[in-house]
């Protein structure tokens, strides 16, 4: 092993996190895939739904769902308004001056907000440790704030599990003290 040439080649963690910023497509589809998993769910080996005689002339479950092309469609139209969030991890002094630049909220008793109990003010520290960690596509301070403010907060709040598992989640390849497989046993 040349630690050199690793050193040189080393690089931060990263992950990509896509996200469909069309909420009107994402509901539309959620709507018809329920109404598809519903048939599915309910249907008898006749393809009929029990105690339903309005789909009595229903095709066999074999059949593909009526719907399945309307679903295939709106998930490439979703497909089409993914993007695909790439994050990588900070170095130690920028994650060191991130976390300093965010101190926990205290109270008029000097004790701190259950809302920080990691050791930040945490509705401060996660938008800007995601701004951060975002680095395709690039977000500028204007980019950034209409992102922002397009989010649902469950979207929000995946890309900032993926920043925050990036900087303080450790998932390397289990190193075996008993051998590798450069060193024989």
């Amino acid at each position: 092993m040349d630690f050199d040439l690793l050193l040189d080649e080393a690089s931060p963690r990263e992950t990509v996190v896509p996200l469909c910023l069309n909420g009107k497509l994402r509901a539309e589809y959620e709507s018809v895939k329920a109404r598809i998993d519903e048939r599915a769910t309910y249907a008898d080996n006749d393809g009929r739904l029990d105690g339903d005689d309005r789909m009595a002339n229903r095709t066999p479950k074999s059949d593909p769902d009526p719907e399945q092309s309307v679903l295939d469609e709106l998930a490439e139209k979703m497909r089409a308004q993914t993007v695909p969030f790439k994050l990588v991890a900070l170095d130690r002094q920028a994650w060191a001056e991130l976390f300093s630049k965010h101190p926990p909220r205290r109270d008029k008793d000097g004790r701190r907000d259950p809302r920080d109990s990691i050791g930040v003010n945490s509705t401060d520290f996660f938008p800007a440790l995601v701004q951060q960690s975002i680095a395709e596509p690039p977000m500028t301070g204007d980019r950034w704030e209409k992102l922002d403010k397009k989010l649902s907060d469950a979207q929000f709040n995946k890309l900032a599990n993926a920043a925050w598992m990036l900087n303080q989640v450790e998932e390397d390849v289990p190193f075996l003290l008993s051998g590798s497989a450069a060193t024989p046993i």
